[in-house]
């Protein structure tokens, strides 16, 4: 068990988070959504309480508690006063060691889920990000959603969701954050009361969150939806690890490029053409490699001009990295900034648990800063040249496909694919 506590006695309150390494990654194939299901499950009901009776004690204290799911690990999160503590520990204490798992509440998220789904489906932002997380590099542990498919729905079953949830929360496997208004003594208590029921061996093996190499070229997934006026846009490849050596000069990469209001994307897209209200470019945070993503919202009749800038400013960048005078904007913008994502115990906390469950060093993220500071030009385009394949770029557009189709297979970004939009 790893434990990191960051004191503050500014307001009698206290965060907890607890971290279980594995998440949606390790879902076993044609099982998308397990882990989410396990989750919400345990949440629904622990330690001889119904949902009703914990959600009604939850209440009583004026407590909040959550469980989430990512692609690396679910996590526990808990916010309470001070002096209703000791309750809320063991709140979340049961949830780790006795969760209900009952069959009722099973059935319900089972009805629920696909509703979620078809919420996804109707919002063309969320949607986007669905297909392009499948499209960017196919067969990649990232590329598999973790809220379930109309397949993988039907198939998740109680008793496995009860395995998998016993079989990961071991007190090896379990990152521990404690906040606010607690000192070194009262955290460690709290983690022994979290963990004093909980099997002591060995963590689950890690998933395998690579994949194999995407294949070469450009190619984009139109994704179909009928009466759309705008194109929702993802552009982008599988990139590195965060925490891979090139990372600070990548978060200079993405800051200049496009990650403030004076980035090249934001400007040669918003400002000069003013074909879409943002525009931006990231480097996904995760525990394994990921996307190197690109996204605007256009209007239809300029999506396919838009795909082809984008694609043109990237081939740019990936070949000369930023100037001179990019590259002190956006070393002064993220050395600038970083820290008000550090000013609270809480972030603070949330940042050492989160790097732990990525295996990094610890004080890996609150690092960063310095290290953008040290970088130069010419280390962001190394890195640039190391990274960015403006060759190997897949775009996905939600749109409808009789408006778009032709401007995007002009845009020089591949060949289309036409989908149905409720296809996945």
């Amino acid at each position: 068990m790893s434990l990191f506590v960051e004191p503050s006695a500014d307001a009698p309150l206290v965060w907890i988070e607890v971290a279980i390494r594995g998440g949606a990654a390790a879902d076993p194939f044609g099982l998308e959504g397990l882990h989410r299901h396990a989750g919400l499950l345990a949440r629904r009901g622990a330690g001889g309480r119904d949902r009703a009776a914990f959600d009604d004690t939850l209440d009583r204290l004026g407590a909040a508690l959550d469980v989430g799911v990512t692609r690396d690990s679910t996590t526990l999160s808990a916010v309470t006063l001070t002096r209703n503590l000791d309750e809320v520990v063991g709140l979340c204490a049961d949830i780790l060691a006795a969760p209900g798992f009952a069959e009722v509440e099973h059935e319900r998220l089972r009805r629920e889920t696909p509703q979620v789904l078809d919420e996804i489906r109707d919002d063309d932002s969320s949607l986007v990000t669905r297909w392009f997380d499948r499209e960017c590099a196919p067969g990649h542990a990232y590329a598999r959603t973790s809220l379930g498919t109309d397949v993988s729905l039907p198939r998740l079953d109680l008793a496995l969701a009860r395995s998998t949830w016993s079989a990961e929360v071991t007190t090896s496997n379990l990152v521990i954050g404690v906040a606010g208004d607690v000192d070194e003594a009262r955290a460690h208590a709290i983690a022994r009361r979290l963990t004093e029921r909980l099997p002591a061996g060995p963590p689950p093996r890690a998933p395998e969150v690579g994949g194999p190499d995407p294949a070469p070229g450009r190619r984009v997934v139109l994704v179909d939806k009928a009466e759309r006026t705008q194109a929702q846009l993802r552009m982008g490849h599988l990139g590195p690890r965060f925490g891979d050596p090139d990372t600070a000069a990548l978060v200079l990469l993405e800051t200049g490029f496009g990650g403030m209001f004076s980035s090249r994307l934001m400007q040669e897209i918003r400002v000069r053409r003013g074909w879409s209200y943002g525009a931006g470019c990231t480097l996904r945070r995760s525990r394994g490699r990921h996307w190197i993503e690109m996204w605007m919202a256009t209007a239809i009749d300029v999506a396919g001009d838009a795909v082809k800038t984008t694609l043109d400013l990237y081939a740019d960048v990936a070949a000369k990295g930023l100037s001179e005078e990019e590259t002190a904007l956006a070393r002064s913008y993220v050395v600038g900034s970083m820290p008000f994502h550090q000013a609270t115990a809480r972030q603070r906390m949330q940042i050492a648990v989160r790097d732990a469950a990525y295996g990094l060093p610890s004080g890996y993220t609150a690092s960063l800063p310095g290290q953008v500071a040290e970088l130069s030009a010419a280390d962001v385009a190394a890195a640039a040249a190391r990274w960015l394949r403006p060759d190997a770029v897949v775009t996905v557009a939600v749109a409808t496909a009789a408006a778009a189709r032709d401007a995007l297979a002009a845009a020089g970004a591949g060949p289309v694919d036409v989908v149905a939009f409720d296809a996945y």
